[in-house]
């Protein structure tokens, strides 16, 4: 399952979607608890384990349709640059896609050259429709995992703790320790202070699950 992830989901897209994951099941837990103020922790835990699933479910399929769009931006795009019978237009709006993403890396001389050669490679093989992939389902489902896996122990101390009010409690702990011990990993993973990055991203996690809930989700 690990193996799966890994080659379905790049690094920054595995943290993203365990932080929202978190925070999302941060929410969900009081938002289950405010609506079910006399229910007991089997009841809890249905219901927690339940939005968390709907929530991997939604996110996965969101996934899913980005990826299509962003594909779908890239073929209007080509299509815009092949319709353009000026060279140095069409260089342009490739320009315009690219140059972000390679300016750190080349000089001028060494853009325009790259950008010739995917004009003309354009102009050789056309654009296919944009379509839904394997890749895109792959990726789906990787995210649905990731986001139920890392929401798991969150849920768990409901089946452990009879107690509602202690299992919230430690639901809490766990959550936020989880939200730590991520913002440690990605501090490693940008080379920033580990220290620095859990202790933030805790506190951006319960400030966004203050937000959350105080609004209703």
């Amino acid at each position: 399952m690990k193996s799966f992830i890994e080659r379905n989901l790049d690094p920054a897209g595995r943290l993203g979607e365990i932080l929202f994951g978190l925070i999302m099941a941060l929410g969900f837990t009081g938002a289950v608890r405010l609506g079910h103020e006399d229910a007991d922790s089997r009841a809890l835990f249905t219901g927690i384990l339940g939005c968390n699933l709907a929530w991997a479910i939604v996110d996965g399929v969101m996934y899913a349709l980005t990826e299509l769009f962003e594909r779908g931006r890239i073929v209007r795009l080509a299509r815009h640059v092949l319709a353009t019978t000026d060279e140095a237009a069409a260089i342009r709006l490739i320009a315009g896609e690219m140059d972000a993403r390679v300016e750190a890396l080349t000089s001028p001389e060494q853009r325009a050259e790259l950008y010739r050669g995917m004009l003309a490679r354009l102009r050789n093989l056309g654009v296919e429709p944009a379509r839904f992939t394997r890749d895109d389902f792959l990726g789906a489902a990787a995210v649905a995992l990731i986001i139920m896996i890392s929401t798991l122990p969150i849920v768990v101390p409901y089946l452990i703790f009879g107690d509602p009010e202690r299992a919230v409690r430690i639901s809490n702990v766990v959550a936020l320790a989880l939200l730590f011990l991520l913002g440690m990993w990605w501090g490693k993973v940008v080379g920033a202070g580990p220290w620095k990055i859990g202790a933030g991203l805790t506190l951006i996690g319960l400030a966004l699950v203050g937000v959350t809930i105080v609004l209703g989700g």
